[in-house]
C-alpha cells in the first residue's frame, strides 16, 4: 500500500478524534514565528488540522498541499471561500519555482521515509531567512505506537529530537528542539 491509498481509505474518518484548534498548535505556529506578510506552505496537511491556527496569525498566504485527493478535498472544502488558502492535490517534491517563509509539516513526519531528501527539498523552498518546522501533537512514544498499526512501508519511527536533527544541520541551524510526553517539535533556519 502507498502512502497515497492509505491516507485516501483514512479521510472519511481523520477528523472524528481531531479537535478543532488546541494550545499545541497555536504553540508550535507562534514558535514558528508566522506573522504577517509570511508565506506558509503546510506540508501533508492532510484535512487542514492546522489552518485555524495558521490563519489567527495573519500570515500573507498559506499554501496547503496533501498527496491524498480525499484529504486535499476534506481540507480545500473548510476553506473553500477564503482567498488565505491554496489547497493542492499533489506531491510536495513536484513543487518547484516557489519560496515560503516557513514551511510545516504537523503530524506527517514519520511518512517521509527518505529524511536527507526532505531536508534538502524543504531547504531549496524556504526564503533566506526562512524556517521549517517538523511537529506532533503528542511525544514521540504516542506517535511511534500509532505508527505500529501504519503499514510499515509508508512510515518509520519517530527519533529524539536530537537523532532527527542530525538530517537537518547539513542544510539548517536548528535551534528549536523539544521532545516531550505530549509535543515534539524540531525546527530551524536556512544555514547561509
Amino acid at each position: 500500500m502507498d502512502v497515497k491509498t492509505y491516507f485516501d481509505k483514512m479521510a472519511d474518518t481523520w477528523d472524528e478524534d481531531i479537535l478543532p484548534i488546541d494550545e499545541v498548535r497555536r504553540c508550535i505556529v507562534f514558535l514558528s514565528g508566522v506573522k504577517e506578510h509570511t508565506r506558509v506552505l503546510d506540508v501533508a496537511c492532510g484535512t487542514g488540522a492546522m489552518f485555524v491556527a495558521l490563519q489567527e496569525k495573519n500570515p500573507e498566504h498559506i499554501t496547503a498541499i496533501d498527496v491524498s485527493e480525499k484529504m486535499a478535498e476534506i481540507a480545500k472544502n473548510k476553506v473553500k471561500d477564503n482567498p488565505l488558502f491554496d489547497v493542492r492535490c499533489g506531491d510536495f517534491f513536484e513543487i518547484e519555482d516557489e519560496k515560503y517563509d516557513c514551511i510545516m509539516i504537523y503530524n506527517a513526519y514519520p511518512h517521509f521515509t527518505d529524511k536527507e531528501k526532505l531536508a534538502a527539498k524543504v531547504s531549496q523552498l524556504l526564503t533566506p531567512d526562512g524556517r521549517f518546522v517538523v511537529a506532533h501533537g503528542a511525544g514521540k512514544e504516542v506517535i511511534n505506537l500509532h505508527h505500529s498499526n501504519v503499514p510499515k512501508e509508508i512510515t518509520s519511527q519517530l527519533l529524539s529530537a536530537q537523532e532527527e536533527c542530525e538530517y537537518w544541520k547539513k542544510c539548517f541551524n536548528m535551534d528549536i528542539l523539544i521532545d516531550t510526553q505530549k509535543f515534539y517539535m524540531l525546527s530551524g533556519t536556512i544555514t547561509l
